[in-house]
């Protein structure tokens, strides 16, 4: 969550939910039975994005608090929040959030989760004191058995159309220790609705922002964990794994949800 924001966390943020393309309903869905089986009220999103689950559990009766460390990402979830008594965004990192409230649950959601072992455990180790004893964590992840070796090294294209124009994203990956590192082209057609080129000394970049066309450069890392290793280390901070849910996403291959629960200290 630290250094330079990624263009698809900042010039793009408008975008975000169009681009990631989630079963959000049957996401919401999965939250709410989980968080209502275990009497949760209050829940902070870590690493919340635009705020879309901040939003849909705030209309289900949530008292709904999100963060992120992009300012872009807080000004939109706060803007399509608007009207909507029980959804907070704050603008904050997850290593270190300290609030006076404790919550009776907490998300960490598409690929939010951080890539080194160490931030793992500096995220562990805040989430434990974030949430009441007894606290539920959900958080989202791919298995290395889930990798798609067959698209790693070419490229893939995707598309979306928005209000005004359409998006295209032309995607590298490369695989390491079960980390991957994604470097995507977002190519933007239509309306620039404020969007500038990240580097207005190229030429065919000023020529194409006269078309109406931007393009950013984005790279990504994200790991795909065993559920055992992440059992091992939510352990040592007080988090016992009290199941896995899988749900198949639009794409079709499936993503697993792994509901956590915080410990109470031992008397």
């Amino acid at each position: 969550m630290r250094g330079t924001i990624r263009p698809l966390y900042n010039e793009l943020a408008e975008l975000y939910e169009t681009i990631e393309e989630r079963n959000y309903r049957a996401e919401i869905s999965l939250i709410d039975r989980v968080f209502r089986e275990n009497q949760v009220k209050s829940v902070i999103d870590l690493g919340c994005g635009t705020g879309i689950h901040v939003r849909e559990l705030a209309r289900l009766g949530y008292s709904a608090v999100g963060i992120d460390l992009s300012p872009s990402m807080i000004r939109v979830a706060k803007k399509r929040a608007r009207g909507i008594k029980r959804a907070k965004f704050v603008k904050a990192d997850y290593y270190t959030y300290n609030p006076k409230t404790r919550f009776d649950g907490a998300l960490c959601l598409n690929w939010s989760i951080p890539v080194t072992l160490r931030d793992v455990e500096r995220f562990f180790s805040n989430t434990a004191r974030l949430l009441r004893e007894g606290g539920i964590l959900i958080i989202d992840y791919e298995r290395p058995s889930d990798i798609v070796w067959g698209d790693v090294g070419r490229p893939v294209i995707d598309s979306w159309r928005f209000k005004g124009g359409q998006i295209v994203r032309v995607s590298v990956g490369e695989i390491r220790r079960n980390v991957m590192k994604s470097r995507d082209v977002y190519i933007v057609f239509g309306q620039p609705r404020g969007f500038s080129p990240p580097s207005e000394r190229e030429r065919y970049l000023g020529r194409w922002r006269g078309e109406n066309v931007v393009v950013f450069l984005d790279v990504s890392h994200v790991r795909f964990y065993e559920p055992r290793e992440l059992a091992r280390i939510a352990s040592k901070h007080g988090f016992s794994s009290q199941r896995i849910l899988p749900l198949k996403t639009k794409r079709g291959y499936v993503r697993l949800y792994n509901i956590f629960v915080k410990r109470g200290k031992k008397k």
